[in-house]
């Protein structure tokens, strides 16, 4: 079962941006359409399947009657929105160092994907591959992602900078008229991943800017800058999922496996080949949660055991005592006493 997933901090971005497109109406609408909700994208770090970045783009451009969104939005994106990851990319000597810098780190940003290098006599093809994704939307991110690339070799070598061409998997000889001027560069069809086309001489090309220290940092160290964990099982990533859409709502397996684009049966088989299982990890991210939230704030213990999934406090109140040994109000109180 593939875990391909995007940062929030894209998908919080690409909405801002999407704005500049479509009315508001239209967007709250596509974001319900791919399961989401704009209160999952703030004061959230972490991850959200890229099949549901794939559907809301898709679903804004069909209403707006847009082939090209993708491309729009990826031609706007501020590269800086990744935070520490752009600023370790950025921060390298020399373009070559810098695409080798985004390749190892991809993780933080798409964990899933990764950064192929294709070598010709003349050029390096950099591309992102997402190869076996066939979700509704994918050729909005495919065409966005030409642009994301592209936004390292012009920090290095100018704003005015364009590939020598371009490659695109999905897309017809009649459509590359307008992604060409977009891109402002040959767009060739039929790839196997969206990519672009830099002469192997610019890759010696240094930082314009002050170059950071020498000491590269670990990308356990860049995790812990960007306040979040690489996602490497389909557990970690159910866990993600909770965590995100706990604004609003404790979200049921049939929801999660929705925003996975797979059905509930295919994340049974694979939680249980991890040795796990939804209503474990389920079970453990509501015992968590409440832990959380009777140490860490003043919430009522009603109103913590309803947004917890609890009808009745007095369920909520036996089933916290068989995890602590305490009664919620006794954790509370011990728990203030230090």
């Amino acid at each position: 079962m593939q875990r391909n997933m995007v940062n929030l901090v894209e998908l919080a971005h690409a909405v801002d941006l999407i704005g500049r497109y479509a009315p508001r109406s239209v967007i709250d609408k596509a974001l319900r359409s791919a399961g989401l909700d704009r209160a999952m994208l703030s004061g959230t770090t972490g991850f959200i399947p890229y099949a549901s970045e794939a559907v809301l783009l898709e679903t804004v451009a069909r209403t707006i009657g847009d082939r090209h969104l993708g491309a729009r939005i990826g031609r706007d994106f501020d590269y800086s929105a990744y935070g520490a990851y752009s600023h370790f990319v950025l921060g390298a000597p020399d373009l070559a160092s810098a695409f080798d810098r985004g390749r190892r780190a991809l993780l933080f940003t798409h964990p899933g994907s990764e950064i192929i290098l294709r070598e010709t006599d003349t050029h390096l093809v950099v591309g992102r591959n997402s190869e076996g994704l066939s979700v509704i939307g994918h050729q909005h991110l495919d065409e966005g992602a030409l642009f994301v690339i592209g936004r390292v070799a012009q920090h290095f070598l100018g704003p005015d900078w364009r590939p020598d061409w371009v490659e695109i998997p999905n897309a017809s000889a009649n459509e590359t008229e307008e992604l060409e001027r977009l891109v402002d560069a040959p767009v060739r069809i039929g790839s196997q991943m969206p990519a672009i086309a830099i002469r192997r001489t610019d890759l010696s090309a240094l930082n314009p800017g002050v170059p950071e220290q020498r000491r590269t940092i670990s990308l356990k160290e860049l995790g812990a800058l960007m306040g979040i964990a690489p996602v490497q099982t389909v557990a970690n990533t159910v866990i993600q999922i909770l965590q995100i859409t706990f604004a609003t709502g404790l979200a049921s397996e049939h929801a999660v496996a929705h925003l996975l684009a797979t059905g509930p049966r295919t994340l049974q088989r694979a939680l249980k080949a991890e040795g796990t299982s939804f209503r474990q990890i389920r079970s453990r991210f509501v015992e968590e949660r409440a832990l959380s939230l009777l140490s860490e704030t003043d919430t009522p213990i009603e109103d913590i055991a309803k947004v917890l999934g609890y009808s009745e406090p007095r369920s909520f109140r036996r089933v916290f005592k068989g995890w602590t040994g305490l009664s919620p109000s006794a954790f509370r109180a011990a728990n203030s006493q230090g």
